[in-house]
């Protein structure tokens, strides 16, 4: 399994992951529902604060998934996670998507999408430490 972040709604930023040259730094995840979770050191595989974030688009969105909250509650959270990658990556507008940000006074309203990052949190090929000819 390879790395996969984003970029910070509010900011711009790309979400790097521990194993980067660039470190980590405190993100929040914007919940529809109004909480945040809080990450400080993510891992690149998607999990922040030990939820996965595409689970949590799944829960997020299940009405327009079809299922009901019986239905949401009894599905493994694997078949939940699939789910949700498919809503993510099936090319059609997502009520809930995933919102990201740096400013944890931030609402889920206050911001947009979070985008897929290109560097995958890691493949940073232009940073100025780096000689672009290594990649």
């Amino acid at each position: 399994m390879g790395f996969f972040s984003w970029i910070t709604s509010d900011t711009n930023e790309s979400v790097s992951n521990q194993y980067s040259n660039r470190g980590t730094f405190p993100v929040y995840v914007l919940c529809p529902d109004g909480s945040k979770i809080k990450e400080s050191n993510y891992e690149g595989y998607g999990d922040f604060d030990g939820k996965d974030i595409y689970t949590l688009l799944a829960k997020w969105n299940h009405e327009d998934l079809g299922l009901s909250i019986q239905e949401l509650n009894n599905m493994p959270d694997n078949e939940l996670r699939k789910l949700g990658i498919d809503l993510q990556f099936g090319g059609r507008e997502i009520k809930y998507p995933i919102k990201i940000v740096e400013n944890p006074e931030l609402n889920y309203e206050d911001v947009n999408e979070s985008e897929d990052c290109p560097d995958q949190g890691y493949f940073y090929c232009c940073d100025e430490d780096e000689d672009e000819d290594e990649w």
